[in-house]
């Protein structure tokens, strides 16, 4: 009878688990949450390795819409061993002309060649960081828009592939606590800065605007680096070994429950 009551329960929680759509994971986007670093610091850890990659961009009807900004450094001291790369996206003032209103960036992507490093050099474990108060190398130092503050990216992306990697950074968000607006008209935005173990190459950069993009810049990127995936269970996946794991309680629980009786 005991063996029935446990082969019950966890038959019940094995048809539960079957029930519950996409038990199996997918990739995982990764949101990289970024750690505040000064630019004191971040000059005290790393070196130029290159100078400022400088490329423009244009949308349609805004010439001239604005700059991305990229270098890659190396690390020196507790850093050593390990590439910065710091990205810096800029917005010129300027309007579009067929609508006569300033320009934005909603986000930006571009490829990475290397799953970004975590590392721990301000006290909060990173896969990234960004920097607000100052130059970082040769990058122009981040600028507010008229009426606004410096601007960094309300979320960060890190897509793995199977032989690459991509970045979004991602500024215009209605879902952040406070929603967030794009990178304004006048703006340099805040430097944002990853690490990898690998060395660099260039990729384009695709920015998003509601006018389609006509220009595209390049920007420094890792190549050559392993592309991990880190699993995480999906919630039908939690649901269903949750249900599991709960009828195998409950019939261990009925087992226990169920006393002899004594002649």
């Amino acid at each position: 009878m005991n063996k029935f009551t446990y082969a019950l329960a966890l038959g019940a929680g094995l048809v539960l688990s079957l029930a519950a759509p996409n038990a199996q994971a997918d990739p995982i986007v990764q949101t990289l949450s970024p750690a505040t670093m000064t630019a004191a610091q971040f000059n005290s850890l790393f070196t130029p390795a290159t100078t400022v990659l400088t490329q423009n961009y244009d949308f349609m009807n805004t010439n001239a819409a604005g700059v991305v900004e990229s270098q890659v450094f190396t690390g020196t001291g507790a850093a050593q061993g390990v590439y910065a790369y710091a990205y810096q996206f800029g917005v010129n003032n300027v309007n579009d002309s067929s609508t006569n209103q300033p320009t934005s960036v909603n986000s930006a992507s571009m490829l990475f060649g290397a799953t970004p490093v975590v590392t721990n050099f301000t006290g909060t474990n990173a896969p990234a960081y960004v920097v607000t108060d100052g130059q970082v190398g040769g990058i122009n130092v981040p600028q507010a828009a008229p009426g606004n503050v410096i601007q960094t990216p309300s979320s960060i992306a890190w897509l793995p592939g199977t032989t690459t990697g991509s970045l979004t950074f991602q500024y215009l968000n209605p879902t952040s606590s406070p929603p967030s607006g794009p990178l304004a008209a006048g703006a340099t935005s805040g430097t944002i800065v990853l690490i990898s173990t690998q060395p660099f190459s260039q990729q384009y950069v695709s920015i998003q605007n509601p006018e389609p993009q006509t220009t595209y810049p390049k920007a420094y990127s890792p190549s050559g680096g392993t592309i991990e995936q880190v699993p995480a269970p999906e919630p039908a996946t939690v649901l269903a070994w949750t249900s599991v794991i709960a009828a195998c309680a409950v019939g261990h629980r009925c087992r226990r429950g169920r006393k002899p009786v004594l002649a």
